[in-house]
């Protein structure tokens, strides 16, 4: 007891430190998070140096010899992307002040003339007229709203036109969205009226009434060629509705706009993400347009701004929001294009490891950091699953140490890179939760990386299927079968190893460290499987929790009742007395909206539940009261306890 102690004495005073410090310090404060990135980089290098210096297989060692060295150089590589992503995360940017102090209206020449371009391929009526409706509802004096249609499709040029959007389609599909989008501009910034901007909406984000003014306001700088801001979503993506978890877990892509983005804006290597952007016109001429060289046309579309010496930056404000993937399936195909599309930007002149183009160093390292993401982060996630597995069932180690070295090299290191990953994010990027998502992309991530790496260049754009419903529980059994399969094998080597006893030439503190490293690795496996178990979404178009006075118009009876939830299709009230009967048909009238037609659908206790029988006129005061910004509220934090919870009623029922 008195040797565990000793080796876990820095581990149980990093956790001291921590707990005495950090609950009286915010993540915006730049000293105590600098300061916490270096502690966590100086701790990493300190296990590296134990790792090389005291647990690598010697040469009469045989196969462990080779792979213990082979696991380490990934471990260095990984350790390499860990020391990058410190560096990123040890600053962060907010410049909603900076908006603030430089309103459109005070532009030299006034507000800059701005193209709205909404890109769109297979979507429905309904994304798209929400869509649409966002874009031209913008408090904003000088803008024209564009959607252009790869589809080809009669009833959605009746649909922009008749909502006063310009409409515009191409003969071809060459080059996907970029393409869609230059096919345009050949037209829009040949025009006599061309726009000073470009602001980009996929097809399913709907812009808030402020989107236009508050970005186009850091256009006051000459340096900035484009302004992003984050993507939120209005409903609940794969792993919040898998798990059950939409007020409890944060959105998978929370931690990277609200903590990543804001870093990288920090050091000046913020970059567009593709929609909810504004890109000044003038700077996306001089680089020749939006790039085709990758299917991630959006993060190129900023390495080449910075290497002819413009930047992009970001505003961390709730201006747009949109459909994340409905299903597991969506989730993946999305993280594989983007995987994709970065490995494609290796492959020329402005990737990180070349030097045909004049991107500065820092934009180099940022973007490495991301290829490593993908690559060597996703390999490193499917080794470490594999090295308890082959220590159970072959007696091959590629570690030699005890848990005593563990405990005191890897315990301080862990400890300090969770709790200062959780501090800066709020919450929002736990361990287990982190590890069990990024298990998920593994093996999209590896596939896309060999074919982006080494395939061929001009790799087919595949588009996110938005708009499904689904009516049943679905389990993606292709995701889940290899991680069940992993599950099984970790369990399997440790009974294998609990029944025959520890093994002649292994030490049983390797035999204890390989048992905890493979327990750990059985939650993250379980949880991952639990996100594959996908859960029915029965709605096509999302519920807002609200709290505001309403008005029930019954015959000629007004009745006093209030909106607790509200979609585009329906709502539900507080009502006191006697319900209107299921069927009948009434009149609410909703603030902002005015009187709408609805049918009373059901009842429940002191709610009266009703469908809309909306106008035309309806559909769009509510589809402009809807993503005004008021009902969209993301996690922006997040109890460790409670994910914790929620994980376990999962799991057990």
């Amino acid at each position: 007891m008195e040797g565990f102690l000793h080796n876990a004495a820095p581990t149980l005073a990093l956790i001291g430190l921590a707990l005495l410090v950090l609950p009286n310090c915010s993540p915006s404060n730049p000293w105590p998070r600098a300061i916490g990135a270096a502690l966590t980089a100086c701790l990493m290098l300190r296990y590296l140096w134990w790792r090389a210096t005291e647990t690598l297989p010697g040469p009469e060692r045989g196969l462990e010899f080779w792979l213990g060295h082979g696991f380490f150089a990934v471990e260095i590589l990984s350790c390499i992307a860990g020391l990058l992503l410190l560096h990123v995360l040890s600053r962060s940017k907010d410049r909603s002040a900076e908006a603030d102090a430089h309103p459109v209206e005070q532009h030299p020449g006034g507000p800059p003339a701005i193209a709205v371009l909404i890109p769109t391929y297979n979507e429905s009526r309904e994304i798209l007229l929400r869509t649409i409706i966002g874009a031209i509802s913008q408090d904003y004096p000088n803008f024209s709203v564009h959607v252009l249609d790869d589809g080809r499709r009669e009833w959605l040029r009746d649909l922009a036109l008749s909502l006063g959007a310009e409409y515009r389609t191409r003969a071809d599909n060459a080059h996907g969205k970029a393409g869609n989008m230059n096919a345009a501009l050949a037209d829009i910034l040949a025009s006599v009226d061309a726009p000073d901007a470009i602001a980009v909406l996929d097809a399913d984000f709907v812009a808030g009434p402020k989107f236009l003014r508050r970005a186009a306001a850091l256009l006051h700088d000459p340096k900035v060629a484009c302004v992003q801001t984050p993507q939120l979503f209005f409903n609940p993506d794969p792993i919040q509705l898998n798990l059950g978890g939409r007020n409890t877990l944060a959105d998978e892509q929370r931690f990277f706009f609200d903590v990543i983005m804001a870093s990288k804006d920090a050091h000046g290597t913020a970059f567009s993400c593709g929609t909810s952007a504004l890109i000044r016109a003038s700077a996306l001429r001089q680089i020749g347009l939006f790039p085709t060289e990758s299917v991630t046309e959006d993060l190129l579309l900023s390495i080449k701004f910075a290497s002819i010496g413009q930047r992009t930056v970001y505003l961390n404000e709730t201006l747009s929001s949109g459909l994340a993937p409905e299903g597991l399936h969506e989730y993946l195909t999305q993280r594989g294009r983007w995987c994709l599309g970065t490995m494609q930007i290796v492959r020329t002149p402005w990737g990180p490891l070349s030097h045909g183009a004049n991107v500065p160093l820092k934009t180099r390292l940022h973007t490495l950091d991301t290829v490593l993401f993908w690559t060597v982060g996703s390999l490193m996630r499917l080794l470490c699953l594999l090295v308890p597995i082959l220590y159970w069932w072959t007696g091959v180690a590629v570690m030699q140490t005890d848990l005593g070295g563990m405990v005191s090299h890897l315990g301080p290191y862990w400890v300090a890179a969770v709790v200062y990953l959780g501090w800066v994010s709020r919450g929002t990027n736990l361990p287990i939760m982190a590890e069990a998502m990024s298990l998920l992309v593994t093996r999209e991530a590896l596939r896309a990386s060999v074919v982006g790496l080494f395939g061929a260049r001009n790799q087919k754009f595949k588009v996110t299927a938005k708009g499904a419903s689904r009516d049943r529980v679905l389990v993606q059994w292709s995701v889940a079968a290899p991680l069940i399969a992993l599950a099984a094998l970790t369990a399997g080597g440790i009974a294998m190893g609990l029944w025959r006893g520890a093994q002649s030439d292994t030490p049983p503190d390797v035999e204890a460290m390989n048992l905890f490293w493979s327990v750990f690795n059985i939650v993250t496996l379980i949880v991952a499987v639990l996100i594959c178990v996908e859960q029915p979404r029965f709605r096509r178009e999302e519920r807002f929790s609200a709290d505001e006075p309403a008005l029930l118009r019954q015959g000629a009876r007004d009745i006093d009742v209030r909106l607790a939830d509200i979609s585009l299709t329906g709502c539900s009230v507080e009502m006191a007395g006697e319900m209107p009967p299921r069927g009948e048909v009434l009149a609410l009238r909703i603030q902002d909206v005015g009187l709408i037609d609805a049918r009373v659908a059901w009842h429940s206790p002191g709610r009266l539940h009703l469908d809309f029988a909306p106008s035309q006129r309806n559909t769009v005061l509510l589809i402009q009261k809807l993503f005004s910004g008021r009902y969209v509220r993301p996690i922006r934090e997040a109890n460790p306890a409670q994910v914790a919870r929620l994980l376990f009623r999962r799991a057990f029922g």
